[in-house]
């Protein structure tokens, strides 16, 4: 397979620099046609037409292989093709019309353009060649003398140290666009990665929504259902019962609408919002002892604070949930809720003296608390780990991000 060349150079990006090329290859073609036709009294020879000939066929290739190449960069394959066959052509062209051997500079000018240094300079040596075979034989040393010979030489070094600059510019200038295309490909990624967070964080919420409703909402509609069919039949023989049935329907309808507003509640929660994590984390435990009356102790590490804000709002939803979980299963009495620094992460654990997992850590079908903590902490980088001993554990590690 073809390997491309040295200089990738976008076509949109060196549309100017591409441009100066074409103009300037295809002027030196013309100039150098119209002097080999230009002083021709003799009638137009075999050398000229040979010349022409050739001087149109390296307009062909260059026309093919450079201007029209159908892939960008041009591969170093029919790069070598172009600059072998047009250097041949040239030479050929110089032997049989002396005049024109000028026309060498400008493919020296593509080769510093095109090729590696190494091949460059290669092809610059042979120009060279031909060009002093040139000077060899077709001016009289004894006339010319050997100081304009100097001259020449230290002008074509001149002209060769350019040219190795250009090259030089030309590779930093592609290495430049090289990694702004990058930077930008890695711009893309991280909006595209920004937006797929946010359309994860909306589908988690989703599923917390799906879960409160279907733990609590769900659960009391069924039992309401159940006890106003019950209701329903024992009005006819027992009135005094099904009216202390109605009672107890009226405090679960209560307490289903206490359950309705907490999760409209905590949907329309920001989570941290403009708190620190120590001051919301406190404030959510005093909000579920006052609300359940289950005793509470909050042992938060005041460093805390300068958690990064992903990781606190990680911290802090896990802690939620938790704390929900407790509420809705755990027949607790007494709650920990502890929140620690260690080397390299942070440590969050929420303990309690409840029946603790009795499902084998499994949640039934439709309950999503504990498979929403995991996907929170394993996002982070962070391990979930439940235990069951005397009581329920929950307890997340998070890696610190450099710099906490």
């Amino acid at each position: 397979m073809p390997s491309e060349a040295p200089f990738p150079l976008p076509r949109r990006q060196y549309r100017w620099y591409i441009l100066f090329f074409n103009v300037l290859m295809f002027g030196s073609l013309a100039g150098a046609l119209v002097m080999t036709l230009w002083d021709t009294g003799a009638g137009v020879g075999w050398q000229e037409l040979i010349t022409v000939f050739l001087l149109v066929g390296q307009a062909g290739i260059y026309l093919g292989i450079i201007l029209l190449a159908p892939g960008w960069p041009v591969s170093t394959r029919l790069l070598l093709f172009y600059f072998g066959a047009c250097l041949a052509m040239w030479a050929v062209e110089t032997w049989l019309t002396p005049e024109i051997w000028w026309l060498g500079f400008a493919y020296i000018g593509q080769m510093f353009g095109l090729l590696p240094l190494v091949g460059a300079i290669a092809g610059t040596v042979f120009v060279s060649l031909v060009m002093y075979w040139f000077f060899m034989t077709q001016t009289d040393l004894g006339t010319t003398g050997a100081g304009m010979l100097y001259g020449m030489a230290a002008q074509w070094i001149s002209i060769l140290a350019i040219f190795v600059f250009l090259n030089q510019l030309i590779r930093t200038s592609q290495e430049r666009g090289k990694l702004i295309a990058e930077l930008e490909a890695a711009k893309r990624a991280l909006e595209l990665a920004q937006v797929r967070e946010a359309e994860l964080a909306v589908l988690r919420e989703r599923e917390r929504l799906a879960r409160d409703l279907h733990d609590s909402l769900g659960h009391a509609l069924v039992a309401l259902s159940v006890q106003l069919e019950a209701v329903q039949r024992l009005y006819r023989v027992d009135p005094e019962r099904a009216s202390a049935q109605v009672d107890e329907l009226k405090v679960l309808t209560r307490g289903s609408m206490d359950a309705l507003r907490r999760s409209i509640a905590g949907l329309r929660a920001p989570g941290l919002g403009e708190r620190d994590l120590r001051t919301a984390l406190q404030l959510l435990c005093v909000d579920f002892g006052q609300r359940t009356g289950i005793a509470v102790d909050c042992d938060l590490d005041a460093v805390t604070d300068k958690l990064n804000p992903a990781l606190a709002e990680t911290v802090w939803r896990v802690t939620q949930e938790a704390l929900t979980n407790v509420e809705k299963h755990a027949q607790a009495q007494h709650v920990a809720v502890c929140l620690a620094h260690e080397p390299g992460l942070v440590m969050m654990r929420v303990t309690d003296d409840g029946v603790g997992f009795r499902s084998g850590f499994q949640p039934a079908p439709g309950h999503f608390g504990l498979r929403g903590m995991r996907e929170r902490v394993e996002g982070m980088g962070g391990t979930l780990r439940l235990d069951d001993a005397g009581g329920a554990v929950i307890e997340a590690r998070l890696p610190l991000i450099s710099g906490q």
